[in-house]
């Protein structure tokens, strides 16, 4: 990756980073999910992993929701999210 960091003229302000060009090394691997099953709840994602009671929730777009204690949690934990609780 090459580009610029400029410092602004206030130093309460964060510096800004121009990104002129980037080079990808390699690909990432992808987990093979054997048992897990991925699942779409609306705008969420929740995993389903047959070792664990917990269930991993995030938004579509990867934002972290929580981890609801089991499979009929994830609506609870849905709605404290919406309503900017989260967990």
């Amino acid at each position: 990756m090459s580009g610029t960091v400029v410092q602004p003229e206030d130093p309460s302000e964060p510096a800004r980073l121009t990104v002129d060009a980037l080079e990808v090394l390699d690909a990432a691997l992808l987990p093979v999910l054997h048992d897990m099953v991925v699942e779409r709840y609306g705008p969420y994602v929740v995993v389903f992993d047959p070792d664990r009671d917990a269930v991993p929730v995030f938004t579509a777009f990867g934002k972290w929701v929580g981890e609801a204690e089991s499979p009929d949690a994830i609506g609870d934990l849905i709605d404290a999210y919406e309503k900017g609780g989260g967990r």
